[in-house]
């Protein structure tokens, strides 16, 4: 008997399905027996397989506005409702694939005894090792081209991916108060402004696709900190 599962027979294969291999947990064709085959491996191989799917069509120029499920279902080598069974719209799966590649970005260590200036500093250069990985840079690129006819969009990727990290900032801004490295009386948020705008500002609209120039990162904190400096 030919059964339904997921809107589609058991009898039928989706797009990128390999006989007896499938990627997609939801595929009937997965065994030989068109039993699904169990197994949390396999789910996540999925979702893996999704998002880079996403990342691959956005930093290829498909836009926002055209990227469909359908399109990421069949790069991925999934059917469109294991996607769905994840995700449920192409908003939230797009922040979430944008979101991943922030993913290796470390939280502040704040228990040795190095400076605020130093910790500054690596979370600046971690903020610009990321950025200049080719697939993150034309990914953000795309998002923000985005943003203005999808405001949702962009406020959704500032609340997943961008506002984590500006907390870990705001970490190592707030230790650095009460170690009495910095003044009592800071501005928190705007001086987590002050710090990552000239990196993104020169990085993607000034000198977009090139390293920074030498230095610029420790001119950028040394300057900053002659003004938040405790007295």
């Amino acid at each position: 008997m030919t059964m339904i599962r997921d809107g589609r027979r058991s009898d039928e294969r989706h797009p990128g399905h390999v006989a007896g291999a499938c990627a997609d947990p939801a595929c009937a064709a997965g065994t030989a027996d068109g039993r699904r085959r169990p197994g949390r491996p396999r789910s996540e191989a999925a979702e893996r397989a999704i998002i880079d799917a996403v990342l691959g069509l956005l930093s290829e120029g498909v836009p926002y506005g055209s990227l469909s499920m359908e399109q990421v279902a069949t790069r991925a080598g999934v059917g469109k409702a294991t996607v769905y069974r994840r995700w449920p719209n192409k908003e939230s799966l797009v922040v979430d694939s944008v979101a991943s590649l922030w993913q290796e970005c470390p939280p502040p260590n704040l228990s040795d005894d190095r400076s605020t200036r130093d910790r500054i500093l690596e979370y600046l250069d971690n903020m610009v090792e990321v950025m200049h990985n080719d697939l993150a840079g034309l990914v953000f690129s795309s998002v923000m081209a985005a943003g203005t006819l999808h405001p949702e969009l962009l406020q959704n990727y500032h609340r997943v991916a961008i506002e984590p990290r500006r907390e870990q900032l705001r970490m190592i801004l707030r230790h650095g108060m009460s170690a009495g490295e910095l003044r009592a009386d800071l501005d928190v948020e705007l001086t987590v402004r002050m710090i990552s705008a000239p990196i993104v500002l020169t990085m993607k609209s000034e000198h977009p696709g090139e390293p920074l120039p030498e230095g610029f990162t420790r001119a950028l904190v040394d300057t900053l900190m002659a003004g938040i400096a405790a007295r």
